[in-house]
């Protein structure tokens, strides 16, 4: 058991951005999470999956929306969402987990940790963030989601009873989307400490990486620290362009989603472009030399950027200040994601994703490239 103090907390949702794959949710906005936090309490117990006992009582707590959604304020919800869990399962909670490594995600929980002196588990459900709840290990391990609950801060409540993880993402989109405006907190996947601990069930560790990260990034030489932490922890890297410039963007908040494009122009090498499609996340990539599409690049994989100067820049916060007439310079990073979400089975579910909202364009990228 350790401690996460407000410095930790900041490093984290940093580190986090990054870890994110553009996605993830404000960094400002997480940033007055934490505030929200410590008003609460000074600190926060931190657990590794490994030290739970079989027995102990856990579960999910997140935000869900679109990050650019207008009331991004997150206090008391995470609270009530315990709470009604609590009611309609008989059981009490000692622990709550992540659904995701993201700025908003990754502090989210915390905030039930610190109203209720609940214990706060190092790992998450992907080891990046995600656009949908199916989209992570606890869909893939199906733990149930039977008894899920989504709330607001007005402490608005809304039961449900899916019968398996797609319909979980469905019903929890539909809420939020139509009764929310594009936000709300849901607690859900009520686990034992056994079944938390299978294999593959949970990303151990991600939350601590994203600490290091965070360090990192406010290092002398952002990029090349955060490259050697992404090098002990996930299978693969690859950094696409160290300063690449933000030429065009395209935003819209949809059924609970940003979704849009940011193209980049590479500073080094002016006729290397790459375009990136994000559904929050940016799930798919295509660099071209001049008119040649030399690679396309998948979610479950991640494309991760910020600031050249190590600044956390996510998707939200690249399109805010493209569309104010600021000159956007960011560094871009391929990451292979860990093996427990890098599935046939997942990768099929980002692919139809993509297609869904991007159609024949991402559908043809997909079809007629080779993929990295």
């Amino acid at each position: 058991m350790k401690l996460f103090k407000e410095s930790d907390l900041r490093l984290i949702v940093n580190g986090a951005s990054f870890l994110a794959s553009g996605g993830g949710g404000s960094v400002s906005a997480a940033h007055n999470v934490i505030d929200n936090i410590m008003s609460f309490s000074e600190s926060i117990y931190v657990a590794s999956v490994d030290e739970l006992s079989s027995d102990a009582k856990l579960m999910m707590v997140c935000g869900v929306g679109a990050p650019d959604a207008k009331d991004m304020n997150f206090k008391n919800s995470p609270g009530y969402a315990v709470a009604a869990i609590e009611s309609m399962t008989q059981e009490t909670f000692s622990h709550v987990f992540p659904i995701e490594v993201g700025a908003m995600n990754s502090v989210i929980p915390m905030l039930v940790c610190a109203q209720k002196g609940l214990v706060f588990i190092d790992g998450d459900g992907a080891g990046r963030s995600v656009p949908q709840m199916s989209m992570c290990t606890y869909a893939e391990c199906d733990f149930s989601c039977s008894n899920t609950i989504v709330v607001s801060e007005s402490n608005q409540s809304f039961p449900l009873h899916p019968k398996n993880n797609e319909q979980l993402e469905s019903q929890v989109r539909n809420v939020v989307s139509t009764e929310l405006d594009d936000i709300g907190t849901t607690g859900t996947w009520s686990v034992t400490g056994s079944e938390i601990q299978k294999k593959d069930a949970i990303v151990k560790g991600s939350i601590s990486l994203a600490r290091t990260i965070g360090a990192a990034m406010e290092s002398g030489q952002p990029l090349d620290n955060v490259c050697s932490a992404l090098n002990s922890f996930y299978p693969d890297y690859k950094v696409i362009m160290t300063n690449a410039k933000v030429i065009d963007s395209t935003n819209q908040v949809k059924n609970g989603f940003d979704i849009g494009t940011v193209t980049f122009q590479d500073v080094n090498n002016p006729l290397r472009i790459q375009k990136t499609f994000f559904v929050n996340e940016s799930l798919l990539a295509a660099v071209y030399e001049g008119n040649q599409l030399v690679s396309v690049m998948i979610g479950p994989d991640m494309l991760c950027s910020m600031g050249v100067d190590g600044q956390p820049m996510t998707n939200s916060e690249i399109c805010a200040d493209f569309s104010k007439g600021i000159d956007v310079h960011v560094s871009l990073v391929w990451v292979q994601a860990v093996d427990a979400i890098r599935t046939p089975q997942m990768r099929d579910a980002y692919i139809k994703l993509i297609v869904e909202k991007f159609g024949d364009e991402a559908k043809d990228l997909i079809l007629n490239a080779s993929v990295t």
